[in-house]
């Protein structure tokens, strides 16, 4: 019971406190997306306006769970920015500023951040290459039964749910992983007829884990008589951690700064009916290429196929149908990661040693299916709706939010502007924002984060900037006001416009 109050709460506060969007659906979906939009189809790249986009820094920050909240009337969004958070405080020290929704529903939690750092796309013809560079951060929570969630947040001390047999046969699963990836994009146009226009991409990416850390449990059998007491019928459960911490003292350790490592892939395809037949591009130069508009895309891809393996200060433990009584819980201690996996073996198994059974752990990544619609239903206005279901392959793995999205958008080269409709996790409703003024963006698809009219539950932003070349405009030496001699005539005449 310890091991599982003390994962469960250092996941939701990790997630509360980051307070780090899941999909970026305002901009990953534009015209204009270019390498951006590759995070929800790696084919997005060839098919955009631009002939080179670079990536300057982009931030997808976000968090939700259905269990704690700050109560609306006490929650402003700069109370964030005072350290510590300027939120009223309750409870019996007077040391609490969140409450929580105790009923039976399963409890779930899931933050992310993404830092997408430099990053490329050229195009080639029917060719995109790009290079991707970045670091994520991911927890994900699920099907955590109300009562463990209520003795966590209450740290045992809860009366009504004394000397009561609970037994949970679901599987309880809960990860974090934090990691950097580094890796190659490539997609092309494997077809182009007419006005009928198909491309595929994919990236692979080299996984560098952190840290990470993985809990799930097949079987729980349990009573707690009192605050004091727990009395375990039965336990199945597997838990594994690598993380930056001496096991002996509990002291930070940076090297080696990774621990782990392993290989992701993206891969997608992208169907365009387009406006107009397509043109083979005039002239050698790479801004002479030419792009057509749709009237329509789709487009399917698999995200996050792989998972990091940790070999390093790795630490894998198994409950393999162990039972015990505890007794005079609050006056057990332990001052170091290694003391405590002790003091659980020792309390399950008799001895010591035996619930370390392994040295290295597997974290899988939060691999979805995504489909995707654009439509470009008159003159600059388009709606576009996404949908992404979570593909959990591992129970030591990351579980990815269902989301289903409808998104209008305005759209100019210049500037553009959408929001996003989002259904999260088939749930909760949300309504979004977000904005493009050429190389610059941002957004949220929770607005009502940033505001107090209902409690809030997690919030979500993203931000970024880029420098971007169109195709079909060229510049000629310092006089910028002749195309090149390699550019067709429509492209000159846009450029002069």
């Amino acid at each position: 019971m310890s091991l599982f109050k003390k994962l469960l709460l250092i996941s939701v506060l990790m997630a509360s406190k980051s307070l780090l969007a899941q999909e970026m659906l305002g901009i990953v979906n534009s015209s204009y997306a270019g390498i951006t939009g590759s995070v929800i189809n790696p084919a997005v790249a060839v098919t955009s306006p631009y002939y080179l986009d670079i990536n300057l820094v982009a931030g997808d920050l976000s968090v939700e769970n259905n269990y704690i909240y700050i109560a609306k009337e006490d929650y402003r969004f700069r109370y964030f920015f005072s350290k510590p958070p300027a939120f009223p405080t309750h409870g019996p020290d007077n040391n609490m500023y969140v409450y929580d929704y105790y009923n039976k529903k399963d409890k779930k939690v899931f933050a992310s951040a993404r830092l997408i750092g430099p990053s490329v796309a050229l195009t080639i013809g029917r060719h995109a290459f790009g290079i991707v560079t970045g670091a994520r951060s991911v927890t994900s929570t699920k099907n955590v039964p109300y009562d463990i969630a209520k003795f966590a947040f209450e740290r045992r001390e809860y009366p009504p749910q004394y000397d009561v047999n609970y037994t949970d046969d679901q599987n309880i699963y809960n990860a974090e992983l934090v990691w950097a990836e580094n890796g190659f994009n490539y997609s092309y146009v494997i077809s182009q007829n007419s006005t009928d226009y198909w491309a595929a991409g994919i990236t692979v990416k080299d996984l560098r884990g952190y840290g990470g850390a993985y809990l799930y449990s097949t079987n729980l059998d349990y009573i707690l008589p009192d605050d004091d007491t727990l009395i375990v019928n039965n336990l199945k459960a597997e838990a594994g951690y690598s993380l930056p911490l001496d096991y002996e003292t509990n002291d930070y350790i940076d090297d080696p700064l990774f621990r782990g490592k392993g290989l992701g892939i993206d891969i997608g395809v992208i169907y365009q009916k387009l406006k107009d037949y397509v043109q083979e591009s005039s002239g050698s130069k790479l801004c002479s290429q030419k792009y057509t508009p749709y009237k329509y895309k789709i487009g399917v891809s698999l995200l996050d196929i792989g998972r990091v393996k940790f070999t390093q200060n790795a630490e894998k433990l198994v409950f393999d149908n162990v039972d015990t009584y505890w007794p005079d819980i609050t006056s057990t201690g332990f001052s170091s990661v290694n003391e405590f996996t002790e003091l659980l073996s020792n309390q399950f198994y008799g001895n010591p040693t035996e619930l370390i059974q392994g040295n290295e752990i597997n974290i899988a990544l939060p691999t979805a299916l995504s489909v995707q619609a654009d439509v470009n239903y008159y003159k600059n206005w388009f709606i576009n709706g996404t949908m992404v279901l979570p593909l959990q392959l591992s129970k030591s793995g990351l579980r990815r939010p269902s989301l289903f999205a409808l998104t209008p958008r305005y759209e100019t080269a210049l500037f553009d502007v959408s929001m996003p409709i989002s259904l999260f996790d088939w749930t909760k409703p949300r309504i979004g924002l977000s904005a493009r003024f050429l190389w610059f963006f941002a957004g949220t698809e929770k607005i009502s984060g940033f505001f107090h009219y209902k409690d809030f539950t997690g919030l979500d932003f993203y931000f970024g900037a880029k420098i971007s070349l169109r195709k079909g405009f060229c510049r000629n030496g310092r006089n910028s006001k002749k195309s090149s001699d390699n550019c067709g005539i429509e492209e000159y005449k846009m450029f002069q416009k």
